[in-house]
């Protein structure tokens, strides 16, 4: 068969800059839930010990077996020890064995048209992006298998800070992403954009009022409705919402909530211009907040999408989303769907003013990697799980320089040199058969894997390959009764860890805030609501699990105890149905002149009012009461009607 030869040029031309677009990984879920559970994972690799070093050992010396089909076993190279310091060695019998920190130059293999003038001019830099173009399309593969000792996959789960462990309610575990400092920070700029918008008609807010809007938007999320406004109707109207908030207060909250200055937003023509400049601040503090958690080993990154048909240009068409219009968001979870971080797509997120100045850029998907990897602690033996978007081995080697093992589906055309089947070699193997090739690169082990279920997929790792094999049922269509196949390692390993952001889905689209807008960041907040009220539910169980407790409640149970939490904040309205009264104080203002008048603050602060019985009958002081009464407030010292028909003296202090 013939097949057009690429030169140097033109693969890295194809590998980096080609814009990758979404695809199926072909990669089939097994039937059996039970199959992700059967690896016991061996030790092929002995610890050799060295009497000359009087026991420390560096695990980056342990050798890495390759099992050739002949029989002969084959070790990789390992690094040098004269480049590690004495900090990166360890005691084999006192501590937990770990790889140590590796110190190689991380100039990236960058993009020429996307590095900058100063960076292209500088003849180290360039050496070295020549020296890994070489070797990158210079691989050499041969068939073999990869196996890591168990020691430098050796975690250690991390203890939760003692202040979660101080944490009770739901609403504690909410406020601990959605504190009074971001509460305060939307308050001020939802006054600010009222003024901006209307300097005739400013709102004024309070901290109290922005939690009982929340506690809203999260009861819509577990009642639905037909429009919103039935929420405060006398068929279909909750308690719990129109006591918390008249409507026509949630309604002018709602049109002027607003989370940065627009006085600050550049120009649409600037280069420089923030595309989420809106919700920059809300983004970038629950980053921080979510991302203080300490992380999992097992790390799973894939995009999400917040559905909306709201009119934005960053929107975005996913065909294969049962949602396939909205907001793409690039999230890294951990196994049970904890979100650490998220980056919302703007397109812009490739600009040098957005990227670090010592991160590499490796294109558009595996930059995305790199920016949410930021936070993941380094030399702890983290584990990064990712689809054939992201997947390619330049990005893999930068994560494995921090001792980062990553693993992924992979796209064919990002292995060069590799000899793994193509689509006609795929259809003539059999179902359960597995094809493993291993390599080097920057000295980092390669294992890449073709495996055929009902179709052909390919895997690339830097810490397993096949090896060791299990089994998992399939069902035969022809003989018409479920048969066992093999199932390597790595696929097993995939599908175990993968589903991270999915389960987050599913957590977020069984009940989500349903409320629809015109502005395109409020769908995006009502998101970024839900994302932060399921976080607050998995970190509840992970503080329960730590306390060796079983967290005995569900996600709905606990959206509704955390709403019930918020609309409860502060002073709680006592609904009145029908057309709206004016209010007590414009009331007292408009009646003559009295000899005493208590101030509003002294009228409800709901201490030592007491009704007292006096000889002298007079007129009740309540506003459109016109009864005359024996009983007076002690405090207020002014007469107030209290009997079965008028209990003025209540409502007068309300």
């Amino acid at each position: 068969m013939n097949r057009n030869i690429l030169n140097n040029e033109e693969l890295l031309e194809l590998l980096y800059n080609t814009n990758w677009s979404d695809s199926e990984d072909g990669l089939d879920v097994s039937d059996n839930e039970q199959d992700h559970h059967v690896i016991n994972i061996h030790e092929n690799v002995g610890i050799p010990t060295y009497d000359n070093d009087e026991g420390n050992l560096d695990l980056l010396d342990l050798p890495i077996e390759i099992q050739c089909n002949s029989g002969e076993t084959i070790h990789l190279p390992s690094v040098s020890t004269s480049n590690l310091t004495n900090q990166n060695q360890f005691n084999v019998v006192n501590s937990t064995p770990r790889r140590s920190v590796r110190h190689v130059s991380t100039s990236p293999l960058v993009n020429n048209s996307r590095a900058s003038t100063n960076e292209s001019s500088n003849p180290k830099q360039t050496g070295n992006l020549k020296k890994k173009t070489t070797a990158l399309t210079n691989l050499k593969w041969k068939k073999g298998s990869l196996v890591t000792p168990s020691a430098c996959l050796t975690f250690i789960e991390p203890t939760l800070p003692h202040d979660l462990h101080l944490l009770e309610t739901p609403l504690d575990f909410f406020a601990y992403f959605f504190t009074d400092e971001l509460l305060t920070k939307i308050k001020e700029e939802t006054e600010l954009y009222a003024v901006q918008k209307n300097p005739n008609k400013p709102v004024t807010l309070s901290i109290n009022e922005i939690k009982r809007y929340l506690g809203i938007c999260i009861y819509a999320s577990v009642l639905h409705v037909p429009k919103i406004r039935d929420y405060w109707s006398a068929e279909l109207g909750y308690p719990m919402i129109f006591n918390a908030m008249s409507r026509n207060r949630f309604e002018l909250i709602k049109s002027v909530l607003h989370f940065n200055n627009n006085n600050n937003m550049l120009s649409s023509n600037d280069p420089n211009r923030d595309r989420l400049h809106k919700l920059r601040p809300l983004i970038d503090y629950l980053n921080n907040r979510f991302s203080s958690i300490p992380c999992k080993q097992a790390l799973s990154l894939d995009e999400q999408l917040c559905a909306t048909k709201a009119q934005s240009y960053m929107k975005q068409y996913l065909p294969d989303k049962p949602h396939k219009w909205g907001f793409k968001l690039f999230v890294l979870t951990d196994t049970q769907g904890y979100a650490y971080r998220f980056e919302i797509y703007s397109g812009q997120e490739n600009n040098s003013i957005f990227r670090h100045p010592d991160e590499p850029d490796f294109g558009a998907s595996s930059n995305v990697v790199v920016r949410l990897s930021r936070n993941v602690p380094v030399n702890k033996n983290h584990i990064m799980y990712f689809d054939n978007y992201y997947t390619a081995i330049p990005v893999m080697e930068f994560l494995y320089k921090k001792n980062i093992y990553s693993l992924g589906t992979v796209r064919i055309n990002r292995l060069p040199n590799c000899p793994l089947p193509d689509k006609n070699g795929e259809k003539k193997m059999k179902r359960g058969e597995s094809i493993e090739y291993i390599t080097s690169y920057e000295s980092m082990p390669i294992s890449a894997v073709t495996w055929k279920d009902n179709k052909a997929v390919k895997l690339l790792s830097t810490y397993c390959g096949e090896n060791p094999k299990s089994k998992m049922t399939r069902f035969d269509r022809s003989k018409k009764t479920n048969t066992e196949i093999d199932c390597p390692m790595l696929i097993s390993e995939y599908n175990k860890h993968m589903g991270g952001v999915d389960l987050l889905d599913n957590h977020i689209g069984r009940y989500k805030i349903r409320f629809r807008s015109r502005k395109w960041y409020m769908r995006l907040f009502y998101h970024l609501i839900d994302l932060s009220v399921v976080n607050s539910w998995l970190l509840f169980k992970r503080v329960k699990e730590q306390q060796n407790e079983k967290p005995e409640i569900e996600l709905p149970d606990w959206r509704k105890q955390l709403a019930c939490g918020l609309v409860k904040s502060g002073q709680i309205r006592v609904s009145g149905r029908g057309r709206p009264i004016t209010s007590l104080e414009v009331k007292i203002a408009s009646t003559r002149p009295q000899s005493f008048r208590p101030t509003k603050y002294v009228r409800t602060d709901k201490t030592d009012h007491w009704p007292q019985f006096s000889d002298k009958r007079e007129r009740c002081k309540k506003p459109s009461c016109k009864g005359f009464t024996y009983i007076k407030c002690s405090k207020c010292t002014i007469y107030l009607c209290l009997n079965r028909n008028n209990n003025c003296f209540t409502n007068y202090h309300m």
